[in-house]
């Protein structure tokens, strides 16, 4: 027949394919990805430019006046960073013989990994981004404690950060972390008043928000894990440029029998404040 819709190259078959496995991939990649809801984000997917500029204002002083006094003037100059977005994909090569008798669900699972793939790839590039941060707590070779989270919360507040305020840390670090909570014989968390829930889950520690991410950077030739506290949101020191979303496309090899999945997309990241006010990075003992 000529109207029948079939899997083969440059079909209607092949275009619901092609749109069903990228549905997949896009709703696997931000389900994963941790970072970009935490940090400040700029969608340029609709302007002609791969560029954001990024402005910091300067701390600005008044001063007391004299009656009678011409006022003097303050110079206003900004600083600013610019971020360049650039591709990032990944490609898999999936046999006919294994998706012989699948039919089109057959591409469901390996949609749903590149998915987590690209999530990876976005979370690594934006935690790396923290090692630009200024100031710093912790101890290289040691544990993460509470005196640690609570004097990255204190850097912000010195810093005159704007919260509400998030952890992101590695999974060993949130280990550690309730182990020394656990362990303490504070009024607070000692003994049996201990409150199960903050052991437990660790999602709200001193009021701050804390994130678990398995790609918080290896630092100091893998002696250490880096961590990171910032201000949510666009008040944080860490910024997302977002160009292109995850996007699906199905080449067919017909030689080799198979298809090629191609999932790409284009964003930037950095670090656009590198100050107190921006964020603290958190080194703590590797796993």
């Amino acid at each position: 027949m000529a109207n029948e819709v079939s899997t083969s190259a440059a079909s209607a078959g092949e275009l619901v394919a092609a749109e069903i496995v990228s549905r997949l991939v896009i709703d696997a990649a931000y389900a994963e990805a941790v970072m970009p809801p935490l940090v400040r984000v700029a969608d340029i997917s609709s302007e002609s430019t791969l560029t954001v500029e990024f402005p910091k204002w300067p701390l600005l002083t008044a001063a007391d006046l004299t009656d009678a006094v011409d006022m003097s003037n303050t110079a206003v100059n900004t600083t600013s960073t610019l971020i360049t977005s650039d591709e990032a994909g990944i490609m898999i090569t999936v046999t006919d013989l294994l998706l012989n008798g699948a039919g089109l669900g057959g591409l469901e699972p390996f949609a749903v990994e590149l998915g987590k793939a690209l999530a990876n790839k976005i979370d690594t590039d934006m935690l790396s981004a923290a090692s630009s941060f200024t100031n710093s707590v912790g101890t290289s070779g040691s544990n993460m404690t509470e005196v640690n989270f609570l004097s990255a919360i204190y850097t912000l507040e010195l810093g005159n950060a704007k919260g509400p305020f998030v952890a992101v840390l590695h999974p060993y670090q949130v280990s550690n972390l309730r182990s020394a909570i656990a362990a303490t014989t504070g009024a607070v968390w000692g003994g049996p008043s201990a409150p199960a829930l903050e052991l437990g889950s660790l999602g709200t520690l001193y009021g701050v928000d804390v994130v678990q991410s398995s790609n918080c950077a290896s630092v100091n030739v893998n002696v250490d894990r880096q961590g990171v506290m910032m201000p949510l949101g666009n008040q944080s020191g860490l910024a997302y440029v977002l160009k292109s979303s995850a996007k699906t496309e199905l080449q067919r090899d017909a030689s080799l029998r198979a298809t090629e999945v191609v999932v790409t997309a284009v964003y930037g990241y950095g670090c656009v404040n590198t100050a107190a006010n921006g964020g603290v990075k958190i080194i703590t003992k590797h796993e």
